[in-house]
């Protein structure tokens, strides 16, 4: 999401947000000589920052991922609704009359509203065009994310946790990996993190496999008919590797495996991160079979090899 911040210096509100290694900042509001005061521009800020976390908990908790739950379901579409209407209500918000006040039962539409009141106390016809403006161009990454497309400011989806995992950014992960199977940066700019995380899970599993049967004497790199089931006498409660292993033994697909360590609360972005180190480790584990071979050779001898088994066993990934 786009988080806003006031530069005292420059009587202005900037809207920042992540790109996956830092973040981007760029003007949302340049206000006046006529501000009434400085705290607005500071509520003003934190009432986009606000709005801007339910527009795009829209697109992490979509309304594909609840058709089976008939209430969630309900309040995602109302809140899908509410989206398109969000301007409307930041130009006329619901004002309190005495001291009681309409409060919409859509989070986005409410959010839209406490923006708009803020806008009134401003006063300020110009302010208000420039928030609705950067508010739209917020709406307008969100549905383009939601459609895969993750440039310009879209980009800050890669760094969210979306509960329902897009094939087509599924399918530009897996083709990252293919180019580099060690984890490309690419993963964490180009990507969104649940989907990066899916191919994650069956990149890793197939560097796992490789290690494991090197450490065997097998030079096969066929995908395995199943998964071995990692050792019983240990806690793997913390260990996201082993539980993603763990998973994999009972027969989950990757996907299904994402979406509920998502569900549990695990950040799509760290599930990514520990996976792609798992793959790294399985590459040290693999060296360590074989030190009597030049390193170059079993650099290009392990990349290969998983690659090979990621590619032909790319059906498994969802």
């Amino acid at each position: 999401m786009t988080e806003y911040a006031y530069d005292r210096t420059r009587n202005a509100l900037l809207a920042v947000w992540s790109v996956g290694i830092g973040n981007v900042a760029e003007t949302a509001v340049a206000f006046g000589e006529d501000l009434p005061d400085a705290e607005h521009a500071l509520q003003l800020g934190y009432d986009l920052t606000r709005l801007s976390d339910q527009v795009w908990h829209t697109y992490t908790h979509p309304l594909t991922e609840a058709v089976d739950r008939p209430e969630e379901a309900l309040s995602r579409a109302r809140d899908k609704l509410a989206v398109g209407l969000a301007t409307e209500a930041m130009r006329e918000p619901n004002l309190p009359v005495g001291n009681q006040i309409r409060v919409c039962e859509s989070a986005v539409m409410e959010s839209a509203h406490e923006v708009g009141r803020t806008l009134h106390k401003i006063a300020d016809s110009q302010v208000t065009e420039q928030a609705v403006a950067d508010v739209e161009a917020e709406i307008a990454a969100m549905r383009q994310a939601s459609l895969g497309d993750l440039s310009g400011r879209a980009n800050q989806a890669v760094v969210l946790s979306r509960l329902d995992p897009q094939p087509q950014q599924v399918a530009a992960a897996h083709a990252y990996f293919e180019k580099h199977p060690t984890g490309p940066t690419e993963l964490y700019t180009k990507v969104d993190a649940t989907s990066a995380a899916v191919a994650a899970v069956h990149w890793f599993s197939a560097a796992f496999t490789v290690a494991r049967r090197a450490s065997m004497g097998d030079l096969s790199d066929a995908p395995p008919t199943e998964w071995p089931m990692p050792s019983p006498e240990h806690d793997y409660s913390d260990n996201l590797r082993a539980q993603t292993m763990q998973r994999l033994a009972r027969g989950e697909s990757p996907r299904d495996i994402v979406i509920a360590l998502v569900r549990d609360g695990v950040r799509a972005r760290a599930l990514l991160e520990e996976l792609v180190l798992g793959i790294d480790h399985a590459y040290q584990l693999y060296r360590e079979d074989h030190r009597t071979v030049p390193a170059r050779q079993i650099d290009e001898t392990f990349l290969a090899r998983t690659t090979r088994m990621a590619v032909e066993g790319r059906d498994r990934i969802l």
